[in-house]
């Protein structure tokens, strides 16, 4: 089994399309869930208003295998999930 991860990322519009862009990654010892620490990391690195996701998974022969992700809207205060 190989390192546990989480990830934080901000969804990014532009006139070319939308990218992510990698906020902070974290390895993840499973005591917190994926929304607890996507607050608190926003919180963290004082995120403005946007959609946000978070994905959880395993680093498995250096690549990621994602084992979830969840998107929130966030707006400086308190999130929206908008999906479970």
């Amino acid at each position: 089994m190989g390192l546990r991860f989480h990830q934080l990322s901000v969804i990014e519009t532009s006139a070319s399309g939308g990218f992510f862009r990698q906020i902070t990654r974290e390895p993840a010892d499973g005591a917190e869930d994926l929304r607890a620490w996507m607050v608190r990391a926003l919180a963290a690195h004082r995120c403005d208003l946007g959609l946000y996701v978070g994905e959880t998974g395993t680093i498995v022969a250096d690549e990621d295998r994602v084992d979830g992700d969840l998107w929130l809207a966030w707006d400086g205060v308190a999130s929206f999930a908008t999906a479970g």
